[in-house]
């Protein structure tokens, strides 16, 4: 059994990013893995990093200590968003800002007075970052794609890459299903399907250990 933080960002409890992310729970539990989930918008996630919070580099916030222990404890992380204007939803932005900074996702070392050097802190974690967009993708898929998972590198892969790396994070894996909008209720069921089948194939049922 793998402990496995779920992070869901999107403001409609009803929403297609809602219904991924309630099938991908559902497939992994089956599996054992104990899952840490948090909704954002359910919880009422604080965006803004205060200057007070900058200069402290730590949070005092109970719910932002909350994700810094659970963060830390397990070993593969799921994040699920809509993409807005090729980013996260700007709660999502600001969960970067104050879950993932010195002391959880990285530190500075070195002696006083010296150049520092960054220690990544969550290295050995696995990521998986399903994201959905209303837009067609077609320089996203590639031309003469039909599929709306690709595992091409848009800005928001890029992104979630080059951030979770900083932190140690370098087993990344991202699926961006295209044109959500415009796709048929058979078509988003078998979405659901496929990207809850990738997370087990990520993160597959734990091994007994051999008595």
């Amino acid at each position: 059994m793998s402990t496995l933080f779920v992070l869901l960002c999107h403001p409609y409890s009803k929403s297609f990013n809602h219904a991924v992310a309630a099938r991908v729970r559902e497939r992994l539990a089956a599996l054992g893995h104990e899952l840490l989930f948090h909704d954002l918008y359910a919880e009422g996630f604080d965006p803004v990093l205060s200057q007070s919070e900058l200069r402290r580099r730590f949070s005092l916030d109970e719910l932002v200590q909350v994700h810094y222990r659970n963060i830390e404890r397990s070993e593969g992380l799921i994040v699920i968003h809509p993409e807005w204007w090729s980013q996260p939803p700007a709660m999502l932005k600001g969960w970067i800002d104050r879950v993932l900074g010195p002391g959880i996702g990285y530190e500075f070392e070195g002696e006083e007075f010296m150049a520092k050097s960054r220690v990544p802190l969550l290295g050995g974690k696995r990521a998986l970052v399903l994201a959905t967009t209303d837009s067609q993708g077609a320089a996203k898929a590639g031309a003469g794609s039909s599929s709306a998972l690709t595992g091409g590198e848009p800005l928001l892969s890029a992104l979630w890459r080059e951030t979770l790396a900083y932190c140690g994070i370098v087993d990344f894996h991202f699926r961006m299903l295209l044109d959500v909008r415009g796709a048929g209720a058979s078509e988003r069921l078998e979405w659901i399907e496929e990207t809850a089948a990738l997370a087990c194939e990520l993160f597959p049922e734990a091994t007994p250990p051999t008595l």
